[in-house]
């Protein structure tokens, strides 16, 4: 009886990209002087298993592609063929290949076939450099061949043993033919590939050819390793299972078919989902987690309802409310660890990002990347990548300087990039941190009085280096493919802020540099403070208060004309927020509460009426739903169902110290 797949189609292209993943990250970290038999056996498991899958769900190119790839890696493992950076590149980029097919084909978007047959070819001409048994001492000759030869030819224009003959023919009395082998790449195309040891150069070698076969289907590669190479025997020609006698033919059932049975295939449809968890689409899950945000909602209403209500009369309506609280807040707690994601699935794009680029410019970098299993929330993973790609680019690019500079400077060759994440307390922190050249403080400022920014001498080196995050601020020299062009930095802060977080700067000249990222662990609830200001309701962010006060007329202070208030030997200043939404102040403001907000090393006093109590609210987006508003994160609706604002800490902060420092400004003046 055939089984329909197509309900297995999206795990299947799921775990499929986590395969991919793995091959990745495994190539990644493989020792080339050493390479461990377990990561290479995991390697070859990966790739095997995506063409399982592949030619289970009659995906053929993919299933033909990824059984070359893996009868290759079998050799790896199996030593008859070495592992060399270069083909460790070729490995990576096959990859991404894959990744990209997968793509495609989830999308139902016609596959980039050209790129497939490409990089197979690229495969390819790795596997041709040893045979498939042993080499022994009897197999080897003085030196290798010095050119090999690659012809594809069309299958409908070119009989296949009769090209075969003609070419081997002819290059037969050029020079000594070792290693002749035939690939079928698609049902179109086919390749043929010879090693040649002979005198004469290359473009001689390719006008003998053209008499032949088109000059476009013909490209000869030197050999620059001049070493002992093993003597390979002719393969016959034999085009019965399609494989053109390269690659032993598979055992039955052959990859190529899609089978109708579950039996008929080497892949296990039952793995596609692992035991001990299940694949969930995430609409689902932010479906339910709006609905026990309006839970919360509609048990804060009821709470608010039965206040009126004597406990001892109505007890069993006491303890059913008391009850629905604690189950509310534990259901709360379960939903929103079902978002919760490890940070690891942004991190491991990193070893291979930060592999390209080094080699890209010319440096060594070891990455070193700790906290991998701290968790967040999936909404903030997913808007953290970005900022925290650009922030290692940028490490890399411009700040470890090149093996000699650093041998000059006395450092080791290889530079050092870090990148961390932790909680505290009701935050993630992601810190990147490099052993560089740090930030150039007189490039800085000089760049921005080039493009007529606000910087002076007087600065702190910290408010100097967030003059890096201005669109189109840049200190590189010249514009490439990396940066250069002022973009990026800006879209790291940008990025940062849109989830309500800050970025720190540290850097030392010499000694490098270090980037903190500090984000809000979800997007999706609160622990707030309710207060009250001129009979309006705010809720202020617990994590971000440090303390509340009522102090004596006689502990607030005048600095400058502004006032402040003492709080443990530091003078803070005092901002009112009636004054900054504009609303009627109270009739004696002396008597107002201070509570002390503490953001990002920042601290500041902000003024108001009460304090009405702790609550967990559900965060709504107001700038979806309205417009961004200053000094606003968001909107919850309260137990009694009036709308009340969110507070923007930072942004609170941030006024209350800018405006005491333009006042001291003026006083100066």
């Amino acid at each position: 009886m055939a089984l329909d797949l197509s309900r297995f189609a999206k795990a299947f292209f799921e775990e499929a990209q986590e395969h991919v993943s793995a091959l990745e990250t495994l190539l990644v970290a493989l020792n080339l002087r050493t390479p461990d038999s377990e990561s290479l056996n995991a390697i070859f498991r990966a790739v095997h298993s995506v063409k399982g899958g592949a030619a289970a769900f009659g995906h053929k190119a993919l299933a033909e592609f990824t059984h070359d790839f893996e009868s290759i890696l079998d050799r790896v493992r199996k030593g008859q063929l070495a592992l060399t950076r270069p083909q460790v590149n070729t490995y990576l980029k096959a990859g991404d290949v894959m990744r990209q097919h997968l793509l495609a084909l989830e999308q139902e978007l016609p596959p980039d076939l050209a790129a497939m047959n490409a990089s197979r070819l690229a495969l390819l001409a790795f596997s041709i450099e040893t045979l498939d048994e042993p080499v022994t001492d009897e197999d080897t000759v003085a030196a290798p061949p010095r050119y090999r030869v690659e012809v594809h030819l069309e299958r409908s224009q070119y009989d296949a043993k009769e090209a075969l003959a003609a070419l081997e023919a002819d290059i037969a009395g050029l020079g000594a033919v070792t290693s002749i082998r035939t690939v079928a790449i698609d049902e179109r195309l086919i390749a043929f590939f010879f090693d040649l040891d002979t005198d004469i150069d290359a473009d001689e070698l390719k006008e003998s050819l053209e008499f032949l076969v088109p000059s476009e289907a013909i490209n000869i590669l030197a050999n620059e390793r001049r070493g002992s190479a093993p003597r390979a025997a002719n393969i016959p020609l034999d085009d019965a299972d399609g494989e053109f006698g390269f690659f032993e033919p598979p055992a039955a059932p052959p990859v190529r078919a899609a089978p109708a049975a579950l039996g008929e295939s080497d892949v296990q449809l039952s793995s596609l989902v692992d035991a001990s968890s299940i694949r969930v689409n995430v609409v689902k899950v932010d479906q339910l987690i709006n609905l026990v945000g309006e839970l919360v909602i509609a048990e804060a209403m009821l709470t608010v309802s039965a206040m009126g209500i004597d406990p001892q009369q109505q007890t069993r309506l006491a303890a059913g409310l008391a009850q629905l609280a604690r189950n509310t807040r534990e259901l709360q707690d379960a939903v929103l660890a079902i978002r919760m994601l490890p940070i690891s699935f942004v991190f491991s794009r990193l070893p291979r990002l930060t592999r390209d680029l080094a080699e890209r410019l010319g440096k060594e970098v070891d990455l070193e990347m700790f906290g991998e299993d701290t968790e967040l929330d999936k909404s903030v993973i997913e808007k953290i990548a970005d900022p925290l790609t650009h922030l290692v680019r940028n490490a890399i690019d411009h700040g470890i300087e090149t093996p000699e500079v650093r041998a000059a400077n006395g450092k080791s060759a290889s530079g050092r990039l870090t990148v961390r994440a932790s909680h505290q307390g009701g935050n993630i922190v992601i810190r990147v941190s490099d052993d560089g050249a740090g930030l150039n403080r007189e490039r800085i400022l000089a760049k921005a009085r080039e493009l007529g920014l606000e910087g002076g001498d007087t600065w702190e080196d910290k408010e100097v280096w967030q003059l890096i995050f201005t669109p189109g601020f840049t200190t590189a020299v010249a514009v490439t493919d990396v940066s250069g062009r002022g973009v990026g930095m800006d879209v790291v802060w940008q990025n940062v802020h849109t989830l309500g977080g800050k970025i720190e700067i540290d850097s030392t000249p010499g000694v490098g540099t270090n980037m903190t990222i500090r984000l809000p662990l979800t997007l999706a609830i609160l622990d707030g403070m309710s207060i009250s200001v001129s009979g309006e309701t705010y809720i202020l962010p617990l994590a971000c208060i440090a303390q509340s006060m009522q102090p004596e007329r006689s502990e607030i202070k005048s600095v400058n004309g502004r006032e402040v208030v003492q709080v443990r030997g530091e003078y803070l200043p005092i901002t009112s927020l009636a004054t900054i939404f504009n609303l009627p102040a109270p009739a004696d403001e002396a008597r107002g509460i201070l509570v002390i907000l503490e953001v990002d090393d920042m601290r500041a006093a902000l003024r108001v009426d009460d304090l009405l109590g702790q609550q967990q609210v559900v965060l709504k987006s107001l700038e979806a739903n309205y417009r961004k508003v200053a000094g606003v994160s968001g909107a919850t609706i309260l137990g009694d169902g009036r709308v009340a604002l969110i507070l923007d800490a930072a942004y609170l902060v941030g006024i209350a110290h800018s405006v005491a420092q333009s006042e001291k400004a003026a006083h100066a003046n």
